[in-house]
């Protein structure tokens, strides 16, 4: 049912960022919604789910706007795989968490995607792209992974005490 649940929230976050979000945006930069999600899941499942909603978050998205299959993918996969590295050793009621994980997550995204785009041809000025729209967009996901996170927390923890018969 858990898998249900993490698909769907896949399919309609892309179909959010690519159509609503694009008109809310201040100063031009939009939340990386998809980056938010995978740290939000990896820190609430783990490794494995955090590699898996990555990888299908970012081959959805490199297949509908990319002109390379696979720098996403690849991306976003690590991100959710490296921070669900991490879910059995944070407290994960803390909000301080998510938010400091989403802020160097957001960083380390931006880094290594125009390294990969370097390395695949394409010519970002990295220096000007930080300046205009990283820096921005971070604080944008960082904020924005406070309610999302504490919605996929009710939604995917499961109580460890269970009142009731036997």
């Amino acid at each position: 049912m858990q898998s249900l649940i993490m698909f769907i929230i896949i399919v309609v976050n892309f179909i959010l960022q690519s159509t609503i979000l694009q008109s809310i945006n201040i100063l031009g930069i939009v939340p990386n919604t998809t980056l938010v999600i995978v740290v939000s899941i990896a820190l609430l499942k783990g490794k494995r789910t955090g590699g898996i909603v990555g990888l299908l978050a970012g081959l959805l998205q490199d297949i509908i706007f990319s002109p390379t299959i696979g720098p996403n993918a690849f991306v976003y996969f690590f991100i959710g795989y490296l921070i669900g590295l991490s879910e059995q050793k944070v407290f994960k009621d803390s909000l301080f968490i998510p938010f400091i994980f989403t802020i160097i997550t957001s960083l380390a995204y931006h880094g290594v995607y125009c390294v990969f785009m370097y390395f695949l041809g394409t010519n970002i000025r990295f220096h000007f792209f930080l300046r205009d729209s990283v820096l921005l967009e971070t604080l944008y996901n960082s904020i924005l992974i406070m309610p999302i996170y504490k919605w996929f927390s009710n939604i995917f923890t499961v109580p460890s005490i269970k009142f009731g018969r036997r």
